[in-house]
């Protein structure tokens, strides 16, 4: 089945999440993605865990399949020249290299636009190409620190929190994807080509919509508030049950009834406390109080079997265990069963974005280090000689 993005040249330059999370996302639906690393270690992200017995990554292993991959050292004149004559023939570049990495080594955008001037070029960093703090490097815990978002999660009176997953390079690298596939549309429409210049600063300051919008609208303080939106929102929270959590939530008027009455409570419907979502969120403690107790003495699975017959929002918190047990997500094809060379079989979390005509799919596992390095370098019109001259000079692996 022919994928949006089959023909399409990708120079990945990329390494640990969000550079090789975005060049994924392009993979599954088809994009030719030579990954570059470097000879001898290559991404750093092969040293992260989990590991299989055999001391593979499995974190390297899912952010970087259907990629080819080709081992290169690209601070030698030699290997320049291969990523110059490799760009040629490409559509894209990405690259998460600390600010002007690749302009020293004479393969920032400037240059290689001279070789290929409809080339797309996509930098992924920190704090974006300028402003006082363009050449700093960060991950997403001090991101997560610096854009307000940490200052909104966690619960009051305690200091902030980083979310579960490191979202600043998930955001960055969906943001990446989605600003290539922009540029490569424009490119489409007008022959050019041109720079992405994308921080993870920024997307994650254009993220949390309610401190800004309170703020400068009302010149209101909005804080952490544990799980619940205490400021808009009553009841909308994560509440305690049997064995574990349970998140319910009312979010207009005609619910709140409903909701009364599947608590127990009924009456709460009339109580002049509770009488509109504003009141709800002013007496929000109170409130509170009076609906925990119907779901402290069920279990998860009870208030499932409920909830399911009413028109409320709801859903269990649910452990790694559970999820890898749950029927939605297999139907949904978020959770397939994989090949990969080093890691072996195991279960992958699929694509998100189900297109019915040219769907995602994983049509191979992640390159092991410099595994398409002949077959990459030939297609570009190296001989065998050439080649293995370049692996004899450690140009390339």
């Amino acid at each position: 089945m022919k994928k949006p993005l089959d023909g399409v040249t990708i120079i990945d330059f990329t390494h640990a999440y969000s550079g090789p999370f975005c060049t994924m996302n392009l993979a599954d639906f088809g994009a030719n993605v030579i990954k570059i690393e470097r000879c001898g270690t290559g991404d750093q992200s092969r040293y992260w865990g989990p590991f299989n017995k055999e001391g593979y990554s499995g974190y390297y292993a899912y952010y970087n399949r259907n990629k080819r991959g080709i081992a290169l050292d690209i601070s030698k004149p030699a290997g320049q020249e291969i990523i110059k004559k490799l760009v040629k023939k490409a559509d894209i570049v990405v690259e998460n290299f600390k600010v002007g990495t690749l302009d020293k080594l004479g393969l920032g955008y400037e240059d290689l636009k001279k070789e290929n001037p409809q080339l797309i070029y996509a930098a992924l960093s920190g704090f974006g190409q300028n402003g006082p703090l363009h050449k700093l490097a960060a991950y997403d815990n001090v991101i997560e620190a610096m854009s307000g978002l940490m200052e909104m999660t966690g619960f009051p009176g305690e200091p902030g929190l980083r979310a579960g997953a490191s979202i600043g390079d998930s955001y960055l690298g969906l943001y990446g994807a989605l600003a290539i596939m922009l540029a490569y549309f424009h490119k489409c429409r007008t022959g050019e080509g041109q720079k992405i210049d994308l921080a993870m600063m920024d997307v994650l300051f254009a993220l949390p919509e309610a401190p800004f919008l309170n703020y400068t609208v009302l010149g209101k303080k909005i804080t952490r508030c544990g799980n619940g939106v205490r400021h808009l929102l009553a009841p909308y929270d994560v509440y305690r049950c049997k064995d574990g959590w349970f998140a319910a939530g009312v979010t207009s008027e005609n619910t709140w009834p409903e909701f009364c009455r599947v608590i127990g409570h009924p009456e709460m419907a009339e109580d002049a406390r509770f009488k509109s979502m504003q009141l709800r969120c002013e007496h929000f403690d109170e409130m509170t109080e009076l609906v925990s107790p119907y779901f402290a003495d069920k279990t998860k699975a009870e208030l499932t079997e409920v909830w399911s017959n009413t028109n409320l929002a709801f859903g269990p918190v649910m452990t790694t265990k559970e999820l890898l047990d749950f029927p939605q997500l297999w139907e949904r094809e978020m959770l397939v069963k994989a090949n990969d060379p080093g890691l072996g079989e195991y279960i992958a979390v699929g694509n998100p974005m189900k297109l019915e005509a040219s769907p995602a799919d994983i049509r191979k596992g992640a390159p092991l280090l410099g595994e398409n390095t002949e077959e990459v370098l030939k297609e570009i019109g190296y001989t065998e000689k050439e080649i293995g001259e370049f692996i004899n000079a450690g140009v390339a692996q």
